[in-house]
This record gives C-alpha cells, sequence and structure tokens, in this order.
C-alpha cells in the first residue's frame, strides 16, 4: 500500500471515529481545521499531514473570540481563524510522550487496524488538550498580542 492509500485510510478512520467525538466536545468544522467557541475564546484544533512521511500531527491553539489581525494586518475572522495561524500552539501528545510527538501511521499491525488505534489514540489524549486549552488562555493570547504588535 503506499503513502497515498495510507493517508486515505488515517483520513477515513479520523472522521469515523474522532470527528464524531470532536463535535460531541462542541467543535464545527470539516477536515483538517475545526474550532469550538466560547466566551472567553475559540479552541483550534488542525490535523496535519508530513509531506514526507506517513505521520500526522493535531495541533491545538487558543484564539480571541473575535479572530485575529496577523503582524502584517490580515484580519482572519473567528469563522475562519486556523491553529496555523496562531504562534503558540501544542502538537496533541507531545506533553504524554515529552516530544514533538507525530502519529505514525505507516506501521504494520497483525493484531490491530493502526488507523482505528491512532483515531482512538487522538481521543485517548484528549484530557491533555483540555488541559492545555484551559490552564491560561489568557496568557496565550497575550502572547499572540505581543507577537502581532512587533
Amino acid at each position: 500500500m503506499d503513502r497515498k492509500e495510507k493517508r486515505q485510510k488515517i483520513d477515513q478512520a479520523i472522521r469515523d471515529i474522532t470527528i464524531p467525538f470532536l463535535r460531541e466536545k462542541g467543535f464545527k468544522g470539516s477536515l483538517p481545521h475545526f474550532r469550538r467557541q466560547n466566551k472567553d475564546g475559540i479552541n483550534l484544533l488542525t490535523f496535519q499531514h508530513s509531506l514526507y512521511d506517513t505521520k500526522l500531527v493535531v495541533e491545538i491553539a487558543n484564539c480571541p473570540p473575535e479572530g485575529i489581525t496577523t503582524h502584517w494586518g490580515k484580519e482572519i475572522s473567528k469563522n475562519k481563524v486556523t491553529a496555523h495561524d496562531m504562534g503558540h500552539r501544542l502538537r496533541l501528545g507531545s506533553e504524554k510522550h515529552d516530544t514533538d510527538y507525530w502519529f505514525d501511521y505507516g506501521k504494520k499491525s497483525i493484531l490491530t487496524d493502526v488507523y482505528k488505534k491512532l483515531a482512538t489514540e487522538i481521543i485517548e489524549l484528549w484530557d491533555e488538550a483540555e488541559t492545555w486549552w484551559k490552564k491560561d488562555p489568557f496568557e496565550q493570547k497575550q502572547e499572540i498580542k505581543t507577537l502581532h504588535k512587533n
């Protein structure tokens, strides 16, 4: 199976397993970008595939409730902003694994479906995301505002 076919399989597992979970948690959007509006801000989640390997990251970030204006003056509305637009973000699994964590869907497994396993692992790491979004959203937003003023 080539890399393109493997990517299609992980994307399908994410659609079947992870996205329904995201919907239950209040997220809107479609692959690869999702948003959850709160009164204090927006929780962002983006799936990003490697260009060179059978791996992906799940990046999360916080955003002010109105969206952002980049340091070069581009306004990105609350309905269009993504985790990639934010300077301060976390790759899901990085805190648990103490490394820049990538989900590797190129591994072979005889006993389990690696695609379903990784889609489920994202859910299993959910507490890491919720803790990160809650721990200091205002500080994270302040860091972004500081970056945009320079």
